[in-house]
Parts: structure tokens; sequence; C-alpha cells
């Protein structure tokens, strides 16, 4: 076989392929919540939601956490980490414990300093840690908490389900997804801190958040902290009782992707040449068909981006955006830019604008 066929072949777009479906498997194979609803009484519970500028984000949580049906004590507070918004009004309208988080202290980062004025504030044997942009089914939080107790656990976190209307952004973050499941090195050091399920004990008994207080993905850093104290963390498919919504412009989501793709790419969860391989073989159809090599391969360049969005289907199907899947080395290209642009801000020192902060 001579070079030009060797090139002819779609050699980056096949391993992507395999590496998406693979991360697809493994996230399929999570475990669900299966209990429909909690037998008796269960310990009292904090939901404690750190919120900076989050006013309209709040309307729609808020709503799905006071409809909670929780066969014990609750409380719900929201941490108005220095909002220059409504926040804390919005807050205050649904009738829920508002915390004013205050200046922070030299060294913390805001949203671990929230979250853990919250969990110094809350009165419950099991604290819910969650964001302002997610939606709770009624018996989630029974669920999560009966669960927990059934299998022994010392935290749950949830893979919850995806809404965005954007057909761009759900290529783009098929991509994103797909390179993390294929880059985990193991689930039970992993945790989304969209969705926290801990009791106090074991919180504070780690550190909490005060322990990972100056790393920009908190989650992941608090992770690694309780699994190499010794704690089992189960990783459980949520997406039946816990939505994440995707908003903002074109910036903002850059802004975000940048800050979390780059945090990813260090973690020491995570193999970072697995991501890397992923969203390179996903987006080479995009620099392929920009090169002028002649109509004779107008078809071998069809294929390569019809290998690439192959890859990416299980994922928009997911979400509901099977289309979204034609677009996946667009949806690459746009992950890439945001990772580097967030790896070179980071790097330089000037940080990544978030919520009218610079996070390094």
């Amino acid at each position: 076989m001579n070079r030009r066929s060797l090139y002819n072949l779609p050699l980056f777009e096949l391993a992507a392929i395999l590496l998406s479906w693979w991360a697809f498997a493994r996230a399929s194979h999570l475990p669900r919540l299966t209990l429909s609803s909690a037998e008796g009484r269960l310990p009292a519970l904090s939901i404690i939601v750190p919120a900076r500028n989050e006013a309209q984000n709040l309307r729609r949580l808020l709503p799905s956490l006071r409809s909670l049906r929780y066969p014990g004590p609750l409380e719900i507070l929201v941490v108005d980490d220095e909002s220059g918004d409504e926040t804390a009004e919005v807050a205050a309208a649904f009738e829920v414990t508002v915390l004013r988080a205050g200046p922070r202290p030299p060294g913390w980062l805001g949203k671990p300093f929230a979250a853990h004025r919250g969990a110094e504030a809350a009165s419950g044997e099991w604290l819910l840690f969650t964001d302002a942009d997610t939606w709770h089914a009624p018996d989630s939080a029974a669920r999560a908490v009966a669960w927990a107790l059934q299998h022994q656990v010392d935290a749950i976190t949830l893979f919850p389900d995806l809404e965005t209307e954007r057909v761009w952004e759900a290529a783009a973050l098929a991509v994103a997804f797909a390179g993390l499941f294929a880059g985990l090195r193991r689930f039970d050091g992993l945790i989304n801190g969209q969705y926290l399920l801990i009791p106090r004990a074991v919180y504070f008994a780690s550190g909490g958040f005060a322990a990972v207080r100056d790393q920009m993905l908190e989650d992941l850093a608090l992770g690694q902290r309780l699994r190499a104290l010794g704690y089992r963390i189960a990783l459980v498919d949520g997406r039946d009782i816990v939505r994440v919504r995707t908003d903002g412009d074109l910036a903002e989501w850059i802004h975000r992707i940048g800050r979390w793709a780059s945090g990813v790419i260090e973690a020491q969860a995570v193999r970072p040449w697995v991501p890397v391989l992923l969203t390179m073989g996903t987006a080479l159809p995009l620099i392929d068909v920009r090169r002028d090599v002649g109509r004779e391969r107008l078809w071998a360049r069809l294929l390569r981006w019809a290998l690439a969005g192959l890859g990416t289907y299980p994922w928009t199907r997911r979400w509901g955006w099977p289309a979204a899947a034609g677009l996946a080395p667009l949806g690459a290209a746009l992950l890439s830019v945001s990772a580097l642009w967030g790896l070179a801000r980071r790097w330089s020192g000037r940080g990544i604008p978030w919520k009218g902060r610079r996070i390094r």
C-alpha cells in the first residue's frame, strides 16, 4: 500500500468512533436510582445552592426544589456569592433561606467558598450541593438519599440529563462528554458539582470544599480527595430525575467550556491524551475539507465527515438532537478552540473571565 492510500484511510476518525462508543457504553452502564419511593422517614436534608448572578436560573430551579416530596426534614439554602443581579431577592421570593457569602478570604475561589459557607450554615444530616441551572424531579431527593443508605456509599453524584436549544452546542458537548468518559481512569473518584449528595459528617471530616478552596474545578478536586481518603463515591445515571439547562451567548459558552475543558485536561482523574485524540479525530474531517486536494477524493471526504458524526450520534440522540451528529467536526473544532483558549489564559496568568471574575 502506497503513502497516498495510507493517507486516505480514515484511521483517526475510526479511532474517535471507537473511543466515543466505548465512552457511551461506560456512561450507559452507570447505576440507576431504581427505588421509586422511599420507605419510612429519611434523615434531615439540606439543599445548598451556590449562586452568583443566577436570578434567571433560580426562577426555574427553586419551584422544582419547593415541590420535592421528601419524607423527612428538608431545608433549602441559597448562598448569594456577591451577585450583581436580583439573585437574593428572587430566592427570598420563593421563601427559602438566603445566606450572603460575603467577601472571600485570601486563597479562596468563589464557588467553593459559597458552597462551604452553605455547609457551615446547614443543619441537615445529609447535604445536597446543586447548581442553579438544574431542575429536579419531585421524588429525586428521596430516591437519592434512600439509594445512598441502601448501598452504604459515602457520597452520590449524578450524571444528569442535558437541555439545550442550540444544535451546535449539542454537537460540541457530545464530543466533550465522549472525551470525558473515555478519558476517566475510574468513576469512584469523580464528582459532578451539579449534584453532590454527601453526609454532613463525611463532608467535614474530609475537609470539604475548604480543602480544595483554590481549585478551578473544585468538584473534580474534591472527588480525588475523597477517594484518596478511602470514601466510597457512587456516580449514578440521573437523567430521569435531574436536568441541566445550558444558556448564554457564544462568548459565555466559550468561557464556560474553556474553564471546564482546560481543567479536565489537567485533572489527575483523566488521561489527557484520550480526550485530545478523540477531539482531534472528530475535527479532522473539517481540516481535510478545507484542503484543495481535487475532486477525486470528494467521497473520501464525505466518508470522513460521516464517520465523525457516527461517533457522536449516540450522545446527540440521548439529548434529543440526533441531527447534531452531522455537525460533529464543527463541534469538535469549537471545543478545541475553547480548550486551547482556556489553557492559554490560565498559563499566561490572565485567567478565564467567569461571572464578573477572573479564574486562574
